[in-house]
C-alpha cells in the first residue's frame, strides 16, 4: 500500500525526498520485502538523490538482518566511496550483523577498524559480545594472537 502510494506520487511528477525513500526502504525490510528495499535504494541516484548516512545504515541493518552480510559489507564500503563516511552507528550496525551471524573474524576486524578510527561500541554491541562467553574467549584469543604477531 505504501509502495503503491509512493509510485502514484511519482506518476504525478512529485519528486520524493530522501527521507521518504529512507522510510520506505526501512519499511520494506521490516515487511520482509528485501527485493523492493534494494530496488528503492538503487533508484536513488536515478532520481538525483544521494544516500546519506541514515539511508546507508538502514540498508546495512536490513541486509544484515536478512543474513546478506556480503551485500551489507559492500554497501558499508560503498559509503566512503560516495563521500559518506561511516560513523560509530554505522560500525555498530554492521558489527552487530556479523556477531548475530557468528562471523567472529569479520566482527573482530570491524571492531579493530572502528576503534582505529576513534569510535566505540554501543551498548548493544557490547552486550552481544559480553553475553556470549565463547565469543568473548574467541575475540580475546584473536586479539592476543594478533598482538603477539606485532
Amino acid at each position: 500500500m505504501a509502495l503503491d502510494l509512493f509510485h502514484e506520487t511519482q506518476k504525478k511528477l512529485l519528486k520524493p525526498h530522501l527521507i521518504i525513500y529512507s522510510t520506505l526502504i526501512d519499511g520494506m525490510f521490516k515487511a520482509g520485502k528485501v527485493k523492493d528495499a534494494k530496488e528503492l535504494f538503487s533508484r536513488l541516484p536515478i532520481e538525483g538523490l544521494q544516500p546519506n548516512i541514515f539511508t546507508y545504515n538502514i540498508m546495512v541493518k536490513g541486509l544484515c538482518k536478512e543474513g546478506l552480510l556480503d551485500e551489507a559489507l559492500k554497501v558499508f564500503r560503498k559509503m566512503e566511496g560516495n563521500g559518506c563516511s561511516p560513523d560509530d552507528c554505522s560500525y555498530n550496525v554492521i558489527i552487530q550483523g556479523y556477531l548475530r551471524h557468528n562471523d567472529l573474524s569479520m566482527a573482530k576486524q570491524l571492531i579493530d577498524e572502528m576503534v582505529g578510527k576513534g569510535f566505540s561500541a554501543d551498548a548493544t554491541t557490547v552486550e552481544l559480545v559480553v553475553n556470549n562467553d565463547l565469543l568473548v574467549k574467541k575475540l580475546l584469543s584473536c586479539s592476543k594472537s594478533s598482538q603477539g604477531e606485532s
